[in-house]
């Protein structure tokens, strides 16, 4: 269902032909014209409920779908009257692979953030980086030096943030799991000790506490504190970057390289800007992290050839061409969305 655009389609009733286009979220508002019963692939832009809060006879409130006419305008379509399909996250619905009745559906209300909230731009760039990474909180592998890579950002034992995320779980968490890991692998984990690679009892208790919010918000504060938090004050504070896909390009590279790499310096270089220094303005920014998407795409496209992983060039090849569609507010399709690789879609208008 990625990238397959929420649409809506005109129920065909027996009661009538046509059916009313309004002005605004309610019965109140001005006709703007009809549509024939049947018409298919409107657009949606935005789902509202009744701005007069009227309802059918079961008590539920109607919900007003803002759509793309036929004839090029926009207007208001009650949810009894449409049939629902597409990728509909961003609205307050779900997938849907085939057509539903729009009222049928219970809709969430979706808390729309300002384009610069720094909670949403943090978010969305955890979705994308997540993305990259495995994407799951249970996401668990051994093979490589970290000798165990756990959760969203893939949290290692050897760099010691697996540690990290242990300890605040611990902080909050109880019942049985929690007692296993506190009694069993707190120390083991702490001490870094390699010998856990191959421990399943380890695996298994680490995937079965990823459900847990308590889990999930000890991963997210993690990567807020230790990686986005120090990215931010690293690099994109310093030097005047605020666009929400610089700091995302920011905060994917600390995850991917680690806190202190030189691609910034490169790219700095490349353009004749001083280290560290102060951008001037928003078109010097773009300068600079459209250099530095391309000088990671070079360190990705050279590490895939070294390590025998094509599977790396995706990510730099991403940021190279997301950076050429100038959505600087990280704001996604019409649905809100970014697709990272082939099959995999990430929300970022309302992460």
């Amino acid at each position: 269902m990625a990238n397959v655009l929420c649409k809506v389609s005109v129920r065909i009733e027996s009661d009538f032909a046509r059916i009313n286009v309004r002005k605004g979220p309610g019965t109140n508002t001005e006709i703007l014209t009809t549509l024939a019963v049947g018409t298919m692939d409107l657009t949606v832009r935005d789902v509202q409920p009744d701005q007069q809060q009227k309802a059918a006879l079961s008590g539920k409130v109607y919900q007003w779908f803002n759509v793309d006419l036929p004839d090029g305008g926009r207007g208001w379509i009650r949810d009894d009257l449409l049939d629902i399909v597409g990728d509909c996250g961003s609205v307050g619905y779900s997938s849907l692979s085939t057509p539903t009745w729009a009222f049928g559906l219970t809709r969430v209300e979706v808390i729309v953030r300002p384009p610069g909230d720094p909670e949403r731009v943090r978010k969305a760039a955890f979705n994308i980086t997540a993305g990259f990474e495995g994407g799951g909180y249970a996401t668990y592998q051994n093979r490589d030096d970290g000798v165990i890579s756990y959760g969203r950002f893939q949290f290692t034992l050897a760099s010691g943030s697996l540690f990290s995320v242990l300890d605040k779980y611990l902080q909050k968490a109880t019942g049985s799991i929690a007692d296993q890991l506190r009694s069993q692998y707190y120390e083991p984990i702490k001490a870094r000790d390699a010998n856990l690679r191959n421990d399943q009892n380890l695996k298994n208790l680490l995937v079965a506490a990823a459900p847990d919010p308590i889990m999930q918000e000890a991963q997210d504060a993690v990567a807020t504190d230790v990686y986005w938090n120090a990215a931010m004050n690293l690099s994109a504070v310093p030097r005047n970057i605020n666009s929400a896909l610089g700091r995302a390009l920011l905060f994917d590279m600390a995850i991917n390289h680690g806190l202190r790499h030189d691609m910034i310096a490169l790219a700095e270089g490349a353009l004749s800007l001083p280290v560290r220094g102060r951008l001037p303005d928003l078109a010097t920014e773009k300068l600079l992290i459209a250099k530095l998407a391309e000088v990671r795409q070079d360190r990705m496209n050279k590490l895939a050839v070294k390590l025998n992983a094509p599977g790396l060039k995706q990510r730099g090849d991403f940021w190279v061409a997301y950076v050429a569609t100038n959505d600087w507010d990280l704001l996604g399709d019409l649905n809100g969305n970014v697709t990272i690789k082939p099959g995999r879609t990430v929300q970022v208008k309302n992460p």
